[in-house]
């Protein structure tokens, strides 16, 4: 992978190199893993849950999402969401409109970044 792609992603919040240090394998089984991203159906989930205020539901599939974007290193897309993993278990409502608007906009932007890569 370039320089520029992996600037590219960092600046989008993933980690390439830290997928690269903690997963041993080849770069290329690395970007497909990656590439599968968005296929996951965890966000839309989350999206459904929070739409129709089911934080139950919004908990589990935040916890799916939270776990998904650590074992990728999508940085800024696992904080945002333990953020409201966190909210959610503590059964704290508010807020939490506000703090999905954050992980929208950082899963837009893993998803843009990831599908620069071609």
């Amino acid at each position: 992978m370039t320089d520029e792609n992996k600037k590219m992603l960092l600046e989008a919040g993933i980690d390439f190199d830290g997928i690269a240090a903690r997963i041993p394998l080849k770069e290329d089984f690395l970007l497909k893993m990656l590439r599968k991203y968005p296929g996951e159906t965890c966000f839309s989930d989350l999206q459904k849950a929070m739409g129709e205020k089911d934080y139950e539901e919004a908990f589990r599939h935040a916890h799916n999402l939270k776990g998904v974007t650590g074992n990728l290193e999508m940085t800024r897309l696992h904080q945002v969401t333990t953020d409201l993993v966190e909210k959610l278990r503590a059964h704290n409502y508010e807020g939490v409109d506000d703090d999905f608007a954050e992980i929208k906009a950082a899963h837009e932007r893993a998803i843009e970044a990831i599908g620069r890569l071609g």
